[in-house]
């Protein structure tokens, strides 16, 4: 598999992924790659994923973090590589990084929320860039529409993880070994069901609990 070769050639544990043979990874391979590895999870393919997502979240605060106000630098702290000699804060690569911790926190259903509040400050941190790229922002917009309550999905059948993200673009899919679905918005969840239709029902109903409470 392409991303099993792509982590084995370019990750380490603590190191991140580099960008290439020989070059220091950036943001956006860390980035890309907690995304990627956050959806392998979600895919069923195997628990490592998400300890990798966690691990590469970790490795993108520790590195690449503006820890006073929020967001991450094109390259880590001591790296001379980047577009610049002053590092700075590209609104693509932030609103993906974004995206991958709203998912991940999602899945992870911690009460405090870490991952959701360090997706909040990178998005803030380049709230000011996106009149200047046009279309180009269209990545942004995506990663704040996520802000609302997260749509989660437990469940270990493929065809009910499919009328998820069919009923819902943002769904997160958690495997689980369960045919059932059991549907979450936010700390709303329902009783599990076993159909398709049922499961778009409840996502519809779960997101209007969470929207009017």
């Amino acid at each position: 598999m392409t991303l099993e070769r792509l982590f084995a050639d370019r990750y380490t544990p603590g190191g991140g992924l580099v960008h290439a043979q020989g070059i220091g990874g950036q943001l956006g391979d860390q980035a890309w790659g907690m995304l990627a590895a956050v959806r392998a999870y979600e895919s069923g393919i195997g628990d490592r994923w998400l300890e990798i997502a966690i691990e590469l979240a970790g490795h993108l605060e520790d590195r690449y973090a503006d820890q006073e106000l929020g967001g991450y630098f094109d390259r880590s702290g001591g790296d001379e590589l980047g577009r610049l000699g002053d590092p700075v804060k590209p609104l693509g690569e932030n609103s993906v990084a974004a995206i991958a911790l709203i998912e991940l926190d999602a899945l992870l259903g911690d009460p405090e929320q870490l991952h959701l509040s360090r997706a909040r400050r990178a998005l803030e941190s380049v709230a000011s860039l996106p009149r200047q790229y046009g279309l180009m922002a269209a990545v942004f917009a995506r990663a704040l529409d996520r802000l609302r309550p997260p749509v989660k999905v437990t469940t270990g059948s493929e065809e009910l993880a499919q009328a998820a993200v069919l009923a819902h673009p943002y769904a997160v899919i958690e495997p689980s070994g369960e045919d059932r679905a059991v549907v979450c918005v936010g700390t709303i969840c329902l009783a599990p069901v076993s159909s398709p239709a049922a499961v778009a029902e409840s996502i519809k109903e779960a997101t209007a609990q969470a929207t009017s409470a």
